[in-house]
C-alpha cells in the first residue's frame, strides 16, 4: 500500500469519527439522547424460552432389580441386571421457571438373568410414554420429574423348556437433571422405575405367573428442534 493510499485513508477515518462527535454534541445541545437505545444492544436472549420446542436424543444406562415368579415352579424372586438403550422424542413447554413437557422413548438391551438357575430371562424391547414437570434452576438447569405408562417385551425360559415370550404393561416413574450446553443440545441424567403387571405363561403345562419389575438409571444427549 503506498503511503499516499494510506494518508488518505487516515484522513477518510478522521474525518468519519469527527463528523460522529459533531452529530452527538448536537443532539445533546438540543436535549436529545444520543444513544437512544441504552443497555446491551437488542438481541436473542437465550433464557427466555430455551427449552421451549421439539427434541430427540438418546441415552444408556444399567438397569436392575429383582422380578416375582411364582406357580407351579413354585415362589421365588429372580435377579435382572444389564445395559439399556433408549431413543426418545417429546416436547416442552416453558412458562417462566416451570418446563412441562411429553416424552415417548423405545429401546432395548443385554438385560436378563445373570445366572443359570430354573429360570432365565431376557429383554426384547422396552417402551413408555411419559409426562414430565420440572423447574430451572439456572436458565440452563432444569430438574424434573417424570411419570407415565409403560411396556416390554420379555422371554421367559425354565429349565428343560422351550422359550416362551409375552408383552407386559404398567407404569414408570422416576426423576433427573438436564442441562443446556448450548440453544440446541442438552444432557441428562435421570432415574426411571418401571413396574410392570404379573403376567401369566405356560410352559409344557405348567402354568407361572412372573412379575419383571426393576430400576434404571441412565444419561442421555437431547437435539432441539
Amino acid at each position: 500500500m503506498s503511503k499516499r493510499l494510506k494518508t488518505t485513508m487516515v484522513g477518510v477515518l478522521a474525518g468519519a469519527c469527527l463528523s460522529l462527535a459533531a452529530t452527538a454534541v448536537s443532539a445533546a445541545d438540543l436535549g436529545g439522547d444520543p444513544n437512544p437505545y441504552p443497555g446491551p444492544p437488542p438481541g436473542p436472549r437465550l433464557d427466555i424460552e430455551r427449552w421451549t420446542g421439539f427434541y430427540l436424543g438418546g441415552a444408556l444406562g444399567y438397569g436392575f432389580g429383582d422380578g416375582e415368579a411364582g406357580g407351579d415352579i413354585g415362589s421365588f424372586s429372580f435377579d435382572q441386571s444389564g445395559l439399556l438403550g433408549a431413543l426418545y422424542a417429546g416436547y416442552n413447554w416453558q412458562v417462566g421457571r416451570a418446563v412441562l413437557g411429553v416424552e415417548a422413548d423405545i429401546g432395548t438391551g443385554d438385560f436378563g438373568t445373570s445366572d443359570d438357575g430354573v429360570l432365565h430371562t431376557s429383554l426384547n424391547a422396552i417402551g413408555s410414554l411419559r409426562g414430565r414437570a420440572g423447574f430451572l434452576l439456572s436458565p440452563a438447569l432444569l430438574v424434573y420429574g417424570t411419570a407415565g405408562v409403560a411396556w416390554a417385551d420379555m422371554d421367559f425360559k425354565v429349565t428343560g423348556d422351550s422359550t416362551q415370550s409375552d408383552t407386559f404393561f404398567g407404569y414408570q416413574y422416576g426423576a433427573g437433571a438436564e442441562l443446556a450446553v448450548s440453544e440446541r443440545v442438552s444432557l441428562r441424567l435421570e432415574y426411571i422405575y418401571t413396574d410392570l403387571d404379573a403376567e401369566r405363561l405356560v410352559h409344557a403345562g405348567s402354568t407361572n405367573t412372573y412379575e419383571p419389575d426393576f430400576n434404571t438409571v441412565r444419561a442421555g444427549v437431547s437435539f432441539k428442534f
